[in-house]
């Protein structure tokens, strides 16, 4: 048999060869497997219109061919449910391998702002929170005012009640992006504090939900498992919060320690020494320190004279 190929410029698809002869399919599922392969993606296809519009094979034909592909590892179906709204939808996908366990499966296609058509949207509009990493913050923004003893206890502890609400917020979200995620209250009340502690050491949500649902296994033998497993293995380092520090309101360019926001620093206030005051008194050989009398009298001298 000669083969005659004619060279494409455009409007053509590469499939490796493995799958074309793969004995293991048969040429229904194999034909099907290309007609799937060569659309766009984003394309909607199911069993009727697969039927309606290939005549000669019907609809028992087509669900048989696609069972094949399942079985083999190249057509999945995945059923989401939007936690908020109870919508349910099934998301499919094709791939030109098969995929194994030790070759993951692509998370399902990400969700965005829903238009027509457009591939990489779901029926419920998620924004797709790898997207956001940075905007939405952790937890929400506490007081500026430090609290201390009993209101500080307090104030801990309601940090920590929205971070676990917040935790299990997400661990429930799981379930729309892939259906084999879904947990039980109770797996969600076990999980929480690692998803917390997440939260607690900087991460964002986007971060959490990546390391959760990217390079899933073509088999979810156990949400919870899988979950408590990366959310361990893949736990971050605390991430480094700065501390911030105010100029004197004197003018004199000196920083504020750190915990004082306004005011004047310890030298314009009289209660610290400078450093030309601290070459004066090391030549006058006087007591130094921050409390010292002679040492503030010397000190305030040098500044007064300094004034003049």
């Amino acid at each position: 048999m000669r083969i005659h190929r004619t060279r494409h410029d455009r409007d053509f698809t590469v499939v490796p060869n493995s799958t074309a002869r793969n004995r293991k399919l048969s040429f229904t599922a194999r034909g099907l497997w290309l007609h799937l392969i060569s659309l766009p993606d984003g394309a909607k296809e199911d069993v009727r219109t697969l039927a309606d519009n290939n005549p000669g094979v019907g609809r028992k034909g087509v669900a048989n061919a696609l069972d094949e592909l399942v079985a083999h590892g190249y057509y999945f179906r995945f059923t989401i449910r939007d936690p908020e709204t109870g919508r349910v939808w099934t998301e499919t996908a094709i791939h030109d391998l098969p995929q194994t366990e030790v070759s993951p499966v692509p998370a399902s296609p990400a969700t965005g702002d829903p238009a027509p058509g457009n591939a990489g949207t779901s029926p419920s509009g998620e924004r797709n929170s790898s997207k956001d990493q940075g905007k939405i913050p952790p937890f929400p923004p506490q007081d500026s005012d430090a609290p201390t003893g009993a209101e500080q206890r307090e104030g801990t502890s309601e940090k920590q009640d929205k971070q676990t609400a917040e935790a299990a917020r997400i661990l429930r979200r799981f379930a729309a992006i892939d259906s084999r995620l879904k947990l039980s209250e109770r797996q969600v009340a076990k999980l929480a504090p690692s998803v917390a502690d997440w939260l607690d050491r900087g991460a964002t949500i986007g971060e959490i939900t990546d390391a959760v649902t990217q390079g899933l296994p073509s088999k979810v033998y156990s949400a919870a498992r899988l979950i408590a497993d990366r959310l361990d293995r893949k736990r971050p380092e605390r991430k480094r919060q700065w501390k911030q520090y105010a100029d004197c309101e004197d003018g004199c360019g000196r920083l504020l320690p750190a915990g004082q926001e306004s005011g004047i620093c310890g030298v314009c206030s009289g209660v610290e020494l400078s450093a030309s005051a601290r070459e004066l008194l090391d030549e006058s050989g006087a007591e130094r320190g921050p409390l010292a009398p002679e040492g503030l009298a010397a000190f305030r001298a040098a500044r007064a004279a300094m004034a003049k």
